[in-house]
């Protein structure tokens, strides 16, 4: 029987992706915590666009006066508002081009993790994540690359039962969330989604932000790339 669901929708993935997300979250966390700042300041504004569940929302909240996190998917921002909710942070569902600078002001810093693959034009999506930020402001981009662009399922099944030998074998895990990992690597619906993912080589990725944001640097996570960009201060006469 074929799923009527739309396998790019997240609407009905909340707490598999919120349970996913936080099990495999170590590699781009480590990343983040390197490159956020110790505390924003007082009256310091972040800006979390694709948040999903608010994994990593916190780490936001925990340094800036005020977030403003954004996601499409409604049930994904009730389970993140019920879950991860902090009185710093303001949850919303919106499309991210609808955040502007007339309606919601600029930010101190901008995350976007694992969601501009979903939007159907990259350069302008990044153009706009850059008008965002205020003088001295810094984006902090994250999103799967991949030399093939669409990666078949079989892959990912593959990849989901060597995960699971290793974390096994190298002890990297307990095996109760070893076990768990694995279920939810093979949920059906997450492989809809992940096997009809349309992706950036590495490559092209790269030229594309550098075209928009020249002087990022861009470090090679696990099937992503991470940029970090400063918006330049004007000089001052």
């Amino acid at each position: 029987m074929t799923s009527l669901r739309d396998p790019q929708s997240f609407d009905h993935l909340p707490a598999r992706y919120d349970r996913f997300s936080t099990l495999v979250a170590a590699e781009l966390r480590t990343w983040l915590l390197f490159h956020l700042p110790a505390r924003g300041g007082s009256g310091s504004r972040a800006l979390d666009l694709g948040c999903g569940t608010g994994v990593h929302t916190g780490l936001l909240a925990e340094r800036f006066a005020e977030v403003l996190a954004v996601d499409l998917s409604a049930p994904m921002v009730r389970h993140a508002r019920r879950h991860r909710d902090h009185p710093a942070v303001h949850w919303e569902v919106r499309d991210l081009h609808e955040v502007t600078p007339g309606e919601d002001g600029l930010f101190d810093l901008v995350l976007c993790a694992y969601t501009l693959h979903h939007v159907p034009d990259f350069g302008v999506a990044l153009r706009h994540l850059r008008s965002l930020l205020c003088p001295g402001g810094q984006l902090l981009l994250v999103d799967v690359v991949d030399e093939r662009r669409t990666v078949p399922r079989a892959w990912f099944r593959g990849q989901a039962w060597r995960g699971f030998r290793d974390d096994l074998f190298r002890r990297r895990r307990p095996v109760g969330e070893a076990v768990e990992l694995l279920r939810l690597q093979l949920d059906p619906d997450w492989l809809d989604h992940q096997s009809t993912d349309q992706v950036w080589p590495p490559a092209e990725w790269d030229e594309q932000c550098r075209a928009v944001v020249p002087g990022a640097l861009i470090t090679p996570l696990h099937r992503a790339h991470a940029l970090s960009w400063r918006r330049p201060t004007p000089a001052r006469n």
